[in-house]
């Protein structure tokens, strides 16, 4: 109990800091209230229905639909890094990847921070345009997260948040996207009546690399595919070697990270 109320006090304390000094909440997408972090409307009220999101520690769905529009299926301690150079911890946090954006629950400050959290609706978004980078992490995954802007890519993407699989975000020569649609199933009944409609949220995922002129492009993951993005022939034999001798395996990006890394190294 008493490290319950040590962790509530200190989360508390920075979501006041961040609120009444960062702008690190937003009205924008899923989730809508205002600079401050007082929610004053649901967006998702109107696309999905009064009382559609059933929530809990563990599990999160919209009543109705198969799924949820968050890439966790537990939520997660982040660590995020906002572009004033500050840092924070905030135990819950999740990724929203139907409207690209990170969402904290507050669900132990209803009484707490008053007008400022909905007791049947504890969520605030965190404004995308502050955040630098963010970790996730709970019992099954650790997740890390940049945002770039599209100009850095050779075709613009469908979201501003990538999973990054450096040490430092500044490396990130490797990157996954992750976002979600939803989907309508059209299933045949019995004869005689009409086909019954259900709905899903489907996700999808990219991979990009940053190639020789410092841009990113999407590509398949594969030695070919990789190489082929990358761009430099005059180096692709030399760089066939290091996979092998190193035994990388490029179906899996930690492993093109690392050939990455040694390609711009070099090139530094």
């Amino acid at each position: 109990m008493r490290l319950k109320n040590l962790l509530s006090g200190i989360l508390l304390l920075s979501i006041l800091h961040l609120s009444a000094q960062e702008d690190l909440f937003t009205g924008t997408g899923l989730f809508k209230g205002d600079v401050h972090g007082n929610i004053n409307a649901y967006t998702i009220s109107t696309r999905f229905g009064e009382d559609a999101l059933e929530i809990d520690d563990k599990n999160i769905q919209i009543k109705g639909y198969k799924g949820s529009p968050f890439l966790l299926y537990k939520w997660a301690k982040a660590e995020v890094l906002f572009n004033d150079g500050k840092f924070y911890k905030i135990p819950y946090v999740n990724y929203d990847a139907l409207s690209d954006q990170f969402v904290a629950y507050l669900k132990d400050f209803k009484d707490e921070i008053k007008g400022m959290v909905n007791p049947e609706f504890p969520l605030i978004a965190l404004n995308k345009n502050s955040i630098v980078s963010i970790s996730l992490q709970n019992e099954n995954e650790h997740k890390k997260f940049i945002h770039l802007t599209p100009v850095r890519f050779l075709e613009k993407p469908k979201s501003e948040f990538f999973e990054y699989f450096s040490e430092h975000p500044k490396d990130a020569y490797v990157l996954k996207s992750y976002y979600k649609k939803i989907t309508q199933n059209r299933l045949k009944a019995v004869p005689y009546t009409d086909s019954h409609e259900t709905y899903a949220f489907k996700t999808y995922t990219r991979y990009y690399i940053l190639n020789k002129d410092k841009t990113y492009v999407s590509t398949k993951l594969g030695k070919k595919n990789v190489l082929n993005s990358l761009g430099d022939k005059a180096r692709e034999a030399e760089l066939k070697k290091y996979i092998k001798k190193n035994k990388l395996k490029m179906s899996r990006p930690e492993d093109v990270q690392k050939l990455l890394e040694y390609y711009f190294k070099e090139l530094k």
